[in-house]
């Protein structure tokens, strides 16, 4: 099933969240266990290791620089009258002393919470924290997939955002993974956002650029182009496929887990009904539509 893990090495990784003062900050400990916790507010730290302990660390907030350009900016279009003019989206990231960054990420049109920018993620994953906040709860129901970690295979719930946007860039219907040992992060921006653009990371700047996917003069319904209808019908269509076998698979040789991944089946199956919703009412042609 390697085709169905995302990349965990984020269990990984260490990040600091946005401080709206320059002195804030983010500190994180070792326990006697080895376990690395993260906050953002230094007396929840147990005093022993407030002092002295190399096992205590505290991240400098990094503010974006002040000559950085607005959250987006129109780019100068040759789309033809009538169709959406061509843009682009300047996203200011905060650097973290580990080398990664985060940006302010905008759930459902209400939430807003800093994501770390992960290309080698294949979702947009998010804390168990922040799917409670935005409303979601999963019972014993829910799809939810294979992640392998370092303590091993785990598995994750799975959910559909309405609507993720940073800066004025947005994308409906967004698969995620809900993780609910990210300590204080509040999660990664993957390649289910990243991927609906042609994305360009200026680091030394701590600029995210974002635009869009095929040709300025190509044509386009509900403001995306052919080729973004045909990449995401044929992905959905795909996975189903792909969902599909598995499933028969794993219930052939009585693996436990079988009914997990035939409700992905269904997550993909209704996500695909969504989008052909949208598809109709924008007028969509069938050639740039898919079907299982």
């Amino acid at each position: 099933m390697t085709h169905y893990r995302a990349v965990a090495a984020f269990f990984l990784l260490f990040a600091v969240l946005v401080s709206a003062t320059a002195e804030a900050g983010m500190y994180s400990w070792t326990d006697d266990k080895g376990a690395i916790h993260f906050t953002d507010d230094v007396h929840k730290i147990p005093e022993e290791y407030r002092q002295g302990d190399k096992r205590f660390k505290k991240y400098r907030s990094a503010r974006p620089p002040s000559s950085l350009p607005l959250l987006e900016k129109p780019v100068p279009s040759s789309y033809s009258p009538g169709i959406s003019g061509a843009r682009e989206y300047v996203v200011p990231m905060i650097s973290t002393d580990s080398g990664n960054f985060l940006v302010e990420v905008t759930f459902n049109n209400r939430v807003k919470a800093n994501l770390m920018v992960d290309t080698g993620a294949s979702l947009v994953t998010i804390s168990g924290r922040l799917a409670k906040k935005l409303g979601y709860r999963f019972g014993s129901k829910a799809p939810q997939i294979p992640f392998t970690t370092a303590g091993g295979v785990v598995w994750m719930p799975m959910l559909a955002l309405d609507n993720v946007k940073i800066g004025g860039a947005g994308v409906d219907l967004v698969e995620a993974s809900v993780n609910d040992h990210l300590g204080e992060i509040d999660g990664l921006l993957g390649m289910s956002f990243l991927g609906d653009f042609r994305m360009e990371m200026d680091k030394s700047r701590s600029q995210m650029i974002l635009r869009p996917i095929g040709n300025p003069s190509d044509r386009q319904w509900a403001g995306k182009p052919g080729l973004w209808w045909e990449t995401r019908f044929s992905g959905y269509v795909r996975k189903i496929k792909d969902f599909q076998a598995e499933a028969k698979t794993m219930q052939q040789s009585g693996h436990p887990m079988a009914g997990n991944i035939e409700r992905m089946v269904g997550f993909y199956e209704d996500l695909h009904s969504k989008l052909d919703q949208v598809a109709s009412r924008a007028g969509v042609p069938m050639l740039h539509r898919s079907y299982p």
